[in-house]
């Protein structure tokens, strides 16, 4: 009981840490204002950051969740181990640092995360074990969108670094590039789909390409590779689906 209570208290933390981070109390200035001074062409258009907002409350319902018998009885859960803490830990570290413009402290610490991530998807199972309804939709679902957000974060980051640092990209555009990156994506979130029947991954994806497509309405390359690449990400969702329902059936 005393790890879940610590969990609770950790998002509790985190979300203080985030809601100072984003008013500009913590540093002077917010998050969204100090991410767009080094805008890339890979940041999406700022409505696509409230999607913030749906995996706090997931969190929130996570770990009220694992404060009631399901968390005593949930298997996924108990594989978790001290995973969220750490996580927690992390993205208050990186909410931080990104706050003060330590932005290479700040892109390390991500990786971190995502690594974290990548290690709690290992060990709740998704795609690899039988999960009941209820570990489904209270812990896989909810790690499985913030894995794939912070997928596209470390993208978005590390182009914002580069931009920071005056890398020219090998003399590449940085339209090219975005265009890349975007390809890179969509082969990820196909990937998650086909070998873990992830349907989350080529959604979270989707989102962050229609708001590049968005702010970047301008640049064709940049527009059409992103509603290309939304296309082809939730065909591989539907057709996961389809293979999936006729293997049932």
């Amino acid at each position: 009981m005393g790890l879940r209570i610590a969990n609770a208290l950790m998002l509790g933390l985190v979300l203080w840490l985030n809601g100072l981070a984003g008013s500009g109390a913590l540093s002077g200035q917010s998050i969204g204002v100090i991410a767009n001074q080094y805008p890339s062409y890979f940041l999406p258009a700022n409505w696509v950051f409230g999607i913030w907002s749906l995996i706090y409350l997931w969190l929130m319902v996570f770990v009220v969740a694992q404060l009631l018998p399901f968390g005593r009885d949930s298997h996924a859960l108990a594989r978790m181990g001290y995973g969220w803490l750490l996580n927690g830990a992390l993205n208050g570290a990186w909410v931080v640092t990104f706050s003060f413009g330590r932005f290479v402290e700040a892109w390390a610490i991500m990786i971190a995360l995502l690594l974290n991530l990548i290690w709690l998807h290992e060990r709740i199972g998704v795609g690899r074990v039988e999960l009941s309804g209820r570990d489904r939709a209270l812990v896989a679902w909810p790690f499985s969108l913030y894995l794939a957000w912070i997928s596209v974060a470390l993208i978005a980051n590390t182009f914002q670094l580069v931009t920071y640092l005056g890398w020219d990209g090998f003399g590449i555009s940085g339209p090219v590039w975005s265009s890349i990156m975007i390809g890179v994506g969509t082969l990820l979130a196909a990937l998650m789909v086909a070998r873990r029947s992830n349907w989350i991954f080529p959604l979270v994806f989707s989102w962050a390409f229609v708001g590049i497509a968005d702010r970047y309405a301008d640049i064709t390359l940049i527009s059409v590779s992103a509603y290309g690449a939304t296309i082809v990400a939730v065909a591989a969702l539907v057709a996961d689906r389809v293979a999936r329902g006729r293997a049932s059936a």
